[in-house]
């Protein structure tokens, strides 16, 4: 019997199109699901053949390539990776960051040293809806919750929106990798079939999306078709190694990395 490959993702509603076609393979496929952070290292100790990783990782990491054409992305509003603030943006001293994100992590002290010209006392945020418990003056939170939770009057940051306004580009949050030199034939089509499959079934996701979350149906459609986008295209290429510039100006990231892809 064929072992199956073991694929890591996210539990956000953003990847549920990328493996919607997946769960329709269950006879040669697992699906692992975790949070970002964690999600690079079980690739790196081989418990997973693929990971859905935060795009700072893969630059962080030297040893993943990138599967092509397929990605979370956004050009513009994303709706799921957020600041909220108590006080006005220039007056912000200390941001507690959700722990479970990396990537965003790092978008939020390139946005607001890049932007705003702020470099606030960074915290981690532990209770990702009780922001008016939080000693901090900036929450950053991301995925579902993001959605779910309310303004209620805090100045509000879209991350992606952010980002396009500072470089007039997409941003990519996460890609698909593999171990640089990990045969696994076939990996790519399967992935990008897997995306295009769920494109194609994007209402019927986005119905059971908004059972799941509590949420409209309409909240989780628009999101899922005009907040996210899929693709890997040479807009948001340029994109993430505009971001990795970022990252690595600000010591966020190592230098001397380059965009690889799986070729498979």
């Amino acid at each position: 019997m064929t072992e199956k490959i073991k694929i890591g993702v996210v539990p956000y509603m953003n990847a549920k199109p990328l493996v919607y076609g997946l769960e329709q393979q269950k006879s040669s496929v697992e699906l692992l699901l975790e949070v970002p952070a964690l999600l690079p290292d079980m690739l790196n100790n081989d418990l997973i053949d693929v990971a859905l990783i935060p795009s700072i990782e893969y630059f962080r990491n030297g040893n993943f390539a990138i599967v092509p054409d397929v990605a979370i992305a956004s050009h513009g509003m994303v709706e799921s990776v957020k600041i909220f603030s108590k006080v006005p943006i220039p007056d912000i001293q200390t941001a507690a960051l959700d722990k479970s994100s990396l990537t965003s992590r790092a978008l939020t002290k390139i946005i607001l040293r890049g932007q705003y010209h702020i470099t606030p006392r960074y915290t981690q945020c532990n209770d990702q809806y009780n922001i008016s418990a939080t000693d901090a003056d900036a929450v950053l939170i991301i995925g579902d919750n993001a959605i779910k939770v309310a303004d209620n009057g805090y100045v509000t940051i879209d991350l992606g929106q952010a980002w396009y306004e500072y470089t007039k580009l997409p941003f990519v949050y996460a890609v698909w990798v593999v171990k640089r030199g990990r045969r696994i034939p076939g990996v790519n089509e399967m992935l990008l079939n897997s995306k295009k499959t769920g494109i194609q079934h994007v209402k019927e996701i986005a119905l059971s999306e908004a059972k799941r979350l509590n949420l409209p149906y309409d909240t989780c459609l628009h999101y899922l078709t005009k907040a996210i986008q899929y693709d890997l295209g040479k807009e948001e290429i340029r994109g993430l190694k505009k971001f990795y510039q970022c990252a690595v100006s600000m010591e966020l990231a190592p230098k001397g990395e380059r965009v690889i892809f799986n070729d498979v």
